[in-house]
């Protein structure tokens, strides 16, 4: 029994006090964006801003049913009248899709490397890709630099539409290539961006939270400020059985880029 309850006092109930914030698609998602996506129980809208909450692609494009395996990142970046406009942060492969590539006797390569878009976007790019059976290091080597020289011609030359649209879809202009220019080296199961995170933009971080009340109808506005500093991130996952490691020096150095033989189902 609560505490007030057994004064005689009445138990306050947290979620009356909470209000459902509605979310929207990134407008960077093009005929995507802009649609609602999720609810979010808030307590106060100046907090809501700056937080980010998982989706999934299937969540924004409702369309393929495959779209459930890719999680997507999105940020909150104003609130106004129970309303969320959102920007893309970045998306992952969900563990169990990842989890269903490992195969006992195939490789898996992993290359990791920031990019940067033409209008100002810099991004963590992470590329995962598994072999039919093992392959020596020489491929495993060509693999990696085949596919740093395709993501170092066509990043720069996308902005951050074409950025998302690209490395979310899997059946997109950009994987056919990689795939084929992949297949060439090695017998490959599955070749795909595993993560892409935002590392920084030139987006003014500034925006306007409106809330108002009856009696004071007063509008505030909350300044945020997030920088993301390049720092060293060693991950370790039994279950995927991957080791990744990002310099510290960011983009001023060699990509980085890690291999495992998968010996275990």
């Amino acid at each position: 029994m609560a505490k007030g309850a057994r004064r005689g006092g009445r138990v306050r109930d947290k979620w009356r006090d909470k209000q459902w914030l509605i979310l929207d698609s990134p407008s960077s998602f093009g005929d995507f964006g802009g649609h609602h996506i999720n609810y979010l129980p808030i307590t106060d809208a100046n907090t809501a801003v700056g937080r980010v909450v998982e989706n999934t692609l299937y969540d924004i494009k409702k369309q393929d049913q495959s779209d459930h395996k890719t999680k997507v990142f999105v940020e909150i970046e104003k609130v106004s009248e129970g309303m969320a406009t959102t920007i893309f942060k970045g998306h992952e492969y969900g563990k169990e899709f990842l989890r269903s590539l490992v195969r006992r006797g195939s490789s898996m390569i992993t290359h990791i490397h920031n990019y940067n878009t033409n209008d100002g976007h810099e991004f963590r790019v992470e590329v995962v890709t598994f072999s039919q059976r093992r392959i020596n290091s020489s491929k495993k080597h060509e693999l990696r630099r085949v596919i740093h020289e395709l993501l170092s011609e066509k990043i720069p030359q996308w902005d951050l539409n074409n950025f998302i649209q690209q490395v979310t879809d899997d059946n997109s202009e950009f994987h056919r290539e990689l795939h084929e220019k992949a297949r060439k080296i090695a017998s490959l199961r599955h070749i795909g961006i595993k993560k892409t995170k935002l590392v920084s933009s030139n987006k003014s971080r500034f925006q306007r939270v409106d809330t108002q009340t009856e009696d004071e109808g007063v509008d505030t506005q909350t300044e945020v400020s997030h920088t993301e500093v390049s720092h060293t991130e060693v991950s370790h996952t039994e279950d995927e059985g991957v080791d990744t490691q990002t310099n510290p020096e960011g983009i001023e150095t060699a990509p980085v880029d890690t291999e495992q033989n998968t010996d275990s189902t």
